[in-house]
């Protein structure tokens, strides 16, 4: 129990729920001083020979040791553990030691009261001052029996009492072992709290910073696109002013269908930060709304099929999902030239597979750019990307003239156990 010099840390001692073990103990001890306090007060009134003028002193001598410990264990609850101040555990064992002193010059009763004494010293002192205290413990009460009392030393029982002395030390040390345990303990369990909190603090960083990374491919590859594409359609009309109105026309119309799809993708990556229909109705409902409403807007008959037995996903595998399919119709209606498309939702013994089939144009897989150039930029290529963060896989079937599906599967052990991924808001 070695002193620390360090400034007091009261809000350490105040907060129960941040005292060690032992701290949280101490009201026994408290206890147990007390008892020996009061023993020694009964054992004294049965005392007929004690006058009553040094009962009166006992009792407001007992009193005053009470009054001394409570006020210590007060105290502490402001200035910091007695194991934080030395100064202050030397005075408050230092007045326990002269008060209890005073109680056994008037009645030998009081001896009891060492009881609390001891563990009381080995409670609040470094090991050594304890160790200190119980020896001028032990040569107070030598005293008191033999010259305090007038009678003449006796050494073979000097030696008994310092056996029992030796016995109180063994004793404090145990006392001492297991508050060093507990202390240690303590600062363990804050040193886990603390690398928890600051673990919490860096994933949460991380994930900030994906999220702007995967905000700014979304601006770039669509609103970006798009908006240097209306700036290049305005730059030609101009110029096709001297050409004549038709190609000014041409002009014009193209850069206001290029702004009509900006803001789409504009409302795109808003809708992307929180995916309402989510919230709003089952996973299963929220797709069958997507295609449904999808169909109305685009004209494009589309119907909705869910297999198997329906079961709780990962919040994160369903956005993936969900933002798969409407990745897919996007495409479909801005290059498919589709007249139906069938969305299936399937869920088979191992795995949750999404696919969207078409029967539009198709094309040839890694012509003219292969995926990149069916999605705009980035349509596909996220897609795929989340789809591997979830352990799945992205694949895409398509023959000129044949149509196209596109297929996303996320194994059944990854869309049912929590993920370490960044989950969208």
């Amino acid at each position: 129990m070695t002193n620390h010099t360090s400034p007091p840390q009261p809000q350490s001692w105040t907060d129960p729920r941040s005292r060690d073990a032992w701290e949280r103990s101490g009201w026994l001890w408290t206890g147990l001083f007390l008892l020996g306090l009061f023993l020694g007060l009964i054992f004294a009134f049965q005392d007929e020979t004690l006058p009553a003028n040094m009962l009166r002193w006992a009792v407001g001598l007992s009193v005053l040791l009470g009054i001394w410990h409570l006020g210590a264990v007060y105290l502490i609850r402001h200035v910091g553990h007695y194991r934080e101040n030395l100064p202050f555990a030397l005075i408050y064992i230092s007045g326990l030691v002269v008060l209890w002193f005073g109680l056994i010059r008037i009645d030998p009763a009081f001896y009891v009261t060492q009881m609390g004494l001891w563990s009381q010293a080995f409670i609040v002192l470094p090991i050594a001052w304890a160790s200190g205290f119980a020896l001028l413990i032990f040569a107070l009460n030598f005293y008191q029996q033999t010259i305090g009392i007038g009678v003449a030393p006796d050494w073979s029982a000097a030696l008994l009492w310092l056996g029992l002395t030796g016995i109180g030390i063994l004793f404090g040390y145990w006392i001492h072992t297991i508050i060093i345990q507990s202390v240690e303990r303590k600062a363990l369990i804050q040193q886990l709290e603390e690398t928890r909190a600051e673990l919490a603090r860096s994933e949460r960083a991380a994930g900030i910073s994906a999220e702007r990374q995967r905000l700014a491919h979304e601006i770039h590859d669509t609103l970006a696109q798009g908006f240097i594409s209306i700036i290049m359609h305005l730059e030609a009309a101009e110029q096709a002013l001297e050409e004549g109105l038709p190609t000014t026309k041409r002009h014009l119309g193209q850069a206001r269908q290029t702004a009509r799809e900006s803001l789409e993708q504009a409302r795109r990556v808003v809708n992307d930060l929180r995916p309402e229909v989510l919230e709003s109705a089952p996973f299963d409902e929220a797709v069958r709304r997507v295609v449904t409403d999808w169909s109305a807007g685009s004209g494009v008959t589309a119907v909705f099929t869910r297999t198997g037995d329906c079961y709780p996903l990962h919040p994160a595998v369903e956005v993936t999902l969900l933002r798969a399919a409407q990745e897919a119709l996007s495409n479909v209606r801005k290059h498919a030239q589709a007249g139906n498309v069938q969305a299936t939702l399937s869920y088979l013994g191992d795995v949750v597979i999404l696919d969207v089939q078409d029967d539009g144009v198709g094309f040839t897989i890694g012509e003219g750019g292969g995926e990149t150039a069916v999605s705009g930029g980035f349509g596909l290529v996220a897609m795929r990307q989340r789809a591997e963060q979830m352990g799945g896989e992205l694949l895409i079937e398509s023959e000129p003239g044949e149509g196209t599906t596109v297929a996303v599967s996320i194994p059944l052990s990854v869309s049912r156990k929590p993920l370490s991924v960044n989950r969208e808001p």
